[in-house]
């Protein structure tokens, strides 16, 4: 594999790109954005990290990346004004949606649940919104080997989704979190209403993977197998 560059340096998906291979991870405060062409001039194949965001969620089937993107809040706006950028630029490119990203590094769910759970009992949790817990490291791998047959086969350029699997709630993560962690905490079902936010939030956020399977031989990734992974870099027994 040629030289790889990031832009992004301490994100989740970023933090295991550098584990993972030999890059060279750029900040915002040394990226220049500023020529949308460069990729494309130089024939250069980009892998872009885009989220389920961009699609109403609502419904119940998964999303596909052929449906139609309507986001519901001003994030999912931005991703897809970046989506857009990217087919609008030329260059060979994959763009990969994904959802509720985790790991041992970063703000997450799994580390907020087991930071709440060190001094509560009790923790209410949304159990009406569906998707599919992500590991950053699975999305790592899978950006790597797409950038590697994008390489040899451009014609892949596209927009493609992975998430983890199976679909779940954040309820039915949370308990899975605490199982697999030996903590006692209970976790409560609320719906979404009871648990208003500023910002909307998807209740299906569930995607549809199977053309990344087809196209670049990638599987979804067993959350369950990655928690127990992550819980252990984070040191909580399991």
């Amino acid at each position: 594999m040629s030289g790889l560059l990031v832009f992004g340096r301490t994100g989740q998906v970023a933090r295991a790109l550098q584990q993972l291979a030999p890059v060279l991870a750029l900040g915002r405060d040394a990226a220049d954005l500023a020529q949308p062409g460069a990729c494309a001039a130089l024939n250069i194949p980009l892998v872009h990290i885009s989220t389920d965001y961009v699609f109403a969620g609502t419904g119940h089937h998964p999303w596909a990346p052929r449906d139609m993107a309507l986001p519901a809040n001003a994030y999912g706006r931005s991703k897809w004004a970046g989506e857009e950028g990217i087919r609008a630029s030329g260059a060979t490119h994959a763009i990969l949606c994904t959802s509720w990203v985790f790991s041992g590094h970063g703000a997450n769910f799994v580390k907020t649940m087991l930071r709440l759970s060190d001094t509560r009992d009790q923790i209410s949790v949304v159990d009406d919104q569906i998707g599919g817990p992500t590991p950053a490291r699975a999305i790592a791998a899978a950006c790597l080997a797409i950038a590697d047959q994008l390489q040899e086969a451009p014609k892949k350029t596209g927009t493609y989704h992975f998430s983890g699997a199976p679909d779940a709630s954040w309820c039915a993560f949370a308990r899975a979190i605490f199982s697999l962690a030996g903590r006692p905490t209970r976790v409560q079902a609320i719906s979404t209403s009871s648990y208003p936010t500023p910002a909307a939030r998807p209740l299906n956020s569930r995607l549809e993977c199977n053309t990344t399977t087809s196209v670049f031989g990638l599987a979804r990734p067993d959350w369950h197998t990655s928690l127990n992974e992550c819980l252990t870099q984070l040191g909580v027994s399991t």
